[in-house]
């Protein structure tokens, strides 16, 4: 593997404004009403400052962010309102 390659897709934790996350009010409904146990345990440990799993961002044509993985932490966050979430960008 080149060193190019490596350098390239090495991602680092980066610390991302909610507010630059997008989710489609859809998908958000579709796993409160699927998930909402799951979404208020995430809640509580944002609240509580716990250390909560990285969520995975690819960046949006236009801006912002698409969640790879984590759409419930995200969920969770911004109901907690805190104003950043740790992440790991990726594309």
């Amino acid at each position: 593997m080149s060193k190019s390659f490596r350098m390239r897709n090495q991602v680092e934790n980066q610390w991302v404004p909610l507010a630059e996350i997008f989710i489609p009010d859809s998908t958000r409904e579709k796993i409160m009403r699927r998930d909402a146990e799951q979404v208020e345990k995430y809640r509580l440990q944002y609240e509580a400052g716990s250390p909560v799993v990285r969520v995975v961002l690819r960046p949006r044509f236009g801006g912002g962010y698409n969640v790879e993985d984590g759409r419930h932490r995200v969920i969770a966050a911004k109901l907690a309102r805190v104003g950043f979430i740790e992440a790991k960008v990726v594309g």
